[in-house]
């Protein structure tokens, strides 16, 4: 056999073999979606079911009866999508009915896989059977060493509201990367006000900043005036750096001269403070007073916008002569959050609006006397 005969049937095996391997990928992707249709349609058809029996609850032994062994599985996806569409008496029954069908005692089961996403989907299911059962394997899963796994036990648990510690919490999730640090910021604010104490004694112990920030804006967020003093503690005694402490000692000696721009927060001690004025600006204290009008002359723009918000929310007028002064930060957005801050506060503020537009200041005056035409009010 020539060379060249050899090389002819070797690329007709190679052609036959990858026609071969298209053919059976067509075939795998057709069986595929064929499977995909028959799965949505019968999920459609379990929707139904579940919706008269929703309507009709008489209906549990029909319904039950028409069931195959594999929707078992399609009813634990479908009633996870369906029960934080509903309330009151409608979720009630769903959760009855999948008590009935059994999909409690699968998905606890299922909470052992060894497959995380079937881990993850569990839980978030089990999230609405307020028992103790659930709640201890629920709290087992907090310990799952896949974090998507312990994110939906930890939503399960506060949804149920039945964290037994917040300090385990912090320890689980706290401390996570960045891509899932809002879904750690949802759970912590919604602990709810029984979880106030807990996140107070977190926020005074020695845990990592990141700890911190997070449990500043859970307090803020639940609302609750007695995490007030806490973050007042924090805001003035915050750990900060030597360098921190030189750039306030700098920016107060040379006030009234531009600052060096930063675009971002530069250590720990900046980022409490942005985080405290963030929680402060949520609360509405009276109590943080002192700690606002500190924040205005903040040597970090951002902390200035922030507290100049703050201040607009707690309409205070002790802070309308550092708030006319802020309408002359080199930073726009310090300048924004000032003149908004001023006209919120009503007749004096509006007149440090009035008085700087009409000023010689072209950066101040243009900030002041651009909101007032906004608001509709003459410069």
């Amino acid at each position: 056999m020539g060379f060249y005969t050899v090389i002819h049937w070797v690329s007709l095996a190679l052609a036959g073999a990858a026609l071969a391997i298209l053919l059976g990928l067509v075939v795998q992707q057709a069986i595929r979606n064929r499977s995909a249709r028959r799965e949505a349609a019968r999920r459609e058809s379990l929707m139904g079911l579940a919706l008269e029996y929703i309507e009709e609850p008489q209906f549990l032994p029909a319904f039950k009866a028409q069931l195959k062994p594999e929707d078992q599985r399609l009813l634990v996806q479908l009633f996870a999508e369906l029960l934080p569409k509903v309330r009151g008496d409608f979720a009630d029954q769903i959760i009855h009915l999948m008590r009935e069908m059994g999909l409690r005692d699968r998905c606890l089961a299922q909470l052992r896989s060894r497959k995380p996403w079937k881990r993850a989907d569990a839980a978030a299911v089990l999230g609405w059977f307020k028992e103790p059962q659930v709640i201890t394997a629920l709290e087992r899963a907090l310990d799952d060493p896949e974090i998507e796994v312990r994110l939906e036990s930890a939503r399960a648990l506060t949804r149920l509201q039945a964290v037994q510690s917040v300090a385990g919490l912090v320890a689980r999730l706290a401390v996570v990367d960045a891509t899932r640090s809002l879904g750690v910021q949802e759970i912590f604010r919604s602990l709810g006000p029984g979880a106030v104490p807990e996140l107070m004694a977190v926020l005074g112990s020695d845990v990592p900043v990141q700890v911190k920030m997070l449990t500043a804006d859970a307090l803020g967020h639940i609302g609750d005036p007695r995490a007030v003093p806490g973050l007042l503690k924090l805001f003035h005694a915050p750990g900060r750096k030597d360098g921190d402490g030189d750039a306030i000692r700098e920016h107060k000696a040379r006030r009234g001269r531009p600052s060096p721009s930063r675009s971002q927060p530069t250590n720990a001690s900046v980022a409490l403070r942005l985080a405290v004025m963030q929680a402060l600006s949520v609360l509405v204290d009276p109590r943080s007073l002192d700690a606002i009008l500190a924040a205005l002359e903040d040597p970090v723009w951002e902390v200035r916008a922030e507290a100049a918000h703050c201040a607009s929310q707690l309409g205070s007028n002790a802070a309308i002569p550092l708030l006319e002064r802020l309408l002359h930060d080199e930073h726009w957005w310090v300048r924004f959050h000032a003149a908004e801050a001023l006209f919120k506060l009503g007749g004096e503020g509006r007149k440090a609006l009035l008085n700087t537009a009409r000023g010689t200041s072209a950066l101040a005056a243009e900030m002041a006397g651009g909101l007032l035409r906004e608001k509709g009010v003459g410069g």
